[in-house]
């Protein structure tokens, strides 16, 4: 099975008036600051597993209201969101807000959200305990015990970057300013587009970096919740490659259920100074007004990479591609 950008994408966004703040963990496990010196800095272990079998996108364990789950680690989220069914489970109680969702392949989705959701990620501490959102996911999702997604640029603050090291499969913070200690070609040689939606209380955030796909230029959404990097079949790049694609004979999920792609194979991907050959997938869709990109680079891309990401910014190094 395999999961299209984000499941919600860069287009689940929120409308409506609250007082909460972004959803930024607070330090539950870790030494808190005081005037003897900074507080320690935490890490958790990413899995690429479930149910003892291999998985190709970062996991983490958790809980939500003390029922345990798994939260899928998705920087295409551009805010932390719960799956109805955990959200029912752990017996929340949610409320419509007016919050609009669009899943990558521009259909809307019913959001709620949940005022109080108490949610803690295991070896890492406990979430504000602030509004978060609340949509209902695939079964096939449901099914892999997946029951939150966990947007990695919520977890920043003005002075702590996350590190999102798939070489050393580990989530950390780092303090803004320090060096990020990995070695490889540069992901982006031009700063990212940041998506913000300033106007809501859930802030939504994600980034877009400059590629191009053969030789085509594409914007494409930084996703470490997607499998395969695709592009929507209505963009210019897209169109490009429609005469080299396939039918594929996978099926990809998005929040609203399954869509069938094209497959283009052994396409050429040159982001900043990393330069790869993956297959890309042309995803039905089209481009939704928070955050427009003609598609997402994922995790077939990014599993070789080190990410630093904070409130304002995404950058990182990546090993050379094995299969050049």
């Amino acid at each position: 099975m395999r999961l299209a950008a984000a499941l919600l994408g860069a287009g689940l966004v929120a409308c409506g008036a609250s007082n909460g703040k972004p959803g930024v963990a607070q330090n539950a496990s870790a030494t808190p600051g005081d005037a003897s010196g900074p507080r320690e800095l935490r890490r958790v272990d990413l899995e690429f597993s479930i149910h003892d079998k291999p998985f190709p996108l970062p996991i983490v364990r958790g809980k939500v209201a003390g029922v345990p789950t798994l939260f899928l680690v998705d920087t295409g989220a551009n805010a932390h969101i719960l799956s109805g069914y955990i959200a029912r489970k752990a017996q929340l109680t949610t409320r419509a807000f007016g919050d609009v969702g669009v899943d990558h392949s521009g259909r809307s989705i019913e959001t709620r959200r949940a005022t109080h959701p108490h949610v803690h990620i295991d070896d890492w501490g406990d979430l504000d305990d602030e509004p978060i959102l609340v949509t209902d996911v695939p079964d096939a999702v449901t099914r892999l015990g997946i029951g939150g997604f966990l947007s990695p640029q919520h977890l920043a603050d003005e002075d702590i970057a996350i590190v999102l090291d798939f070489q050393k499969s580990e989530m950390r913070e780092m303090r803004r300013g320090d060096t990020l200690e990995a070695s490889g070609s540069a992901l982006a040689l031009d700063p990212p587009r940041v998506c913000q939606d300033k106007d809501s209380p859930l802030r939504g955030l994600a980034f877009v970096v400059h590629a191009q796909i053969e030789n085509s230029p594409a914007e494409l959404l930084i996703d470490t919740g997607a499998h395969h990097s695709d592009l929507l079949s209505s963009s210019a790049p897209a169109k490009a490659l429609l005469p080299r694609s396939q039918p594929s004979g996978e099926p990809v999920y998005a929040a609203s259920g399954k869509v069938t792609p094209r497959t283009v194979q052994n396409a050429r991907i040159r982001v900043g100074a990393l330069d790869v050959t993956r297959s890309v997938d042309l995803i039905p869709g089209q481009q939704d007004d928070f955050c427009p990109r003609d598609g997402v680079l994922a995790m077939d891309v990014l599993k070789q990479c080190v990410l630093e990401i904070d409130r304002r910014s995404v950058s990182g190094v990546c090993n050379s591609d094995p299969t050049k």
